[in-house]
């Protein structure tokens, strides 16, 4: 599938953490890669239960593993109002990212997660995000689309083969 925006972003209506997730993975079209997505959702939603995923600032990265994936797909949800979601710092949700990967995508998706949380943490992301309005919701939009999170339609994500050149075993010391 060719990324697009449109495979990768949504708007979110709703206010609740799980109805957010769900929306997010049956509303992006980057999901139809995942073979399976009650299972998939499922795995996200028994990975909320440990802790959840909000990580304050108002963003959350919902994430969960699913075998059979040859890649790994993430879309962003836009919340409006917000979503109470139980984050580390007790706000509601604006920016909820999904992720779905397999266990062969491991190193693929630890690269994504740490390039998500580059963007999320830059100084003009938090500020953005705990002065976030309303009332500025397109602006908002927009940068948000256009300028943080652009790589995700703009770059095809890595696969991930399993015929692909394995590391050497590490010597014995």
């Amino acid at each position: 599938m060719e990324m697009k925006r449109e495979n990768a972003i949504c708007l979110l209506p709703m206010e609740t953490k799980r109805d957010a997730i769900r929306h997010v993975v049956d509303s992006c079209p980057v999901f139809s890669v995942v073979p399976d997505h009650d299972r998939f959702l499922r795995a996200v939603f028994r990975r909320e239960r440990v802790e959840s995923t909000g990580i304050g600032h108002g963003v959350a990265i919902a994430h969960g593993k699913i075998i059979g994936l040859k890649t790994v797909a993430i879309a962003l949800g836009i919340s409006k109002e917000g979503i109470e979601y139980g984050s580390v710092d007790g706000n509601k949700v604006h920016l909820l990212f999904v992720i779905a990967s397999s266990p062969t995508t491991q190193l693929v998706y630890l690269r994504q997660l740490c390039r998500l949380l580059e963007c999320a943490r830059r100084p003009d992301v938090r500020s953005s995000l705990d002065a976030f309005s309303g009332e500025d919701f397109p602006s908002f939009c927009r940068k948000m689309e256009d300028e943080v999170f652009s790589w995700l339609w703009q770059e095809p994500l890595p696969t991930c083969h399993p015929s692909a050149p394995q590391r050497p075993p590490h010597p014995a010391l």
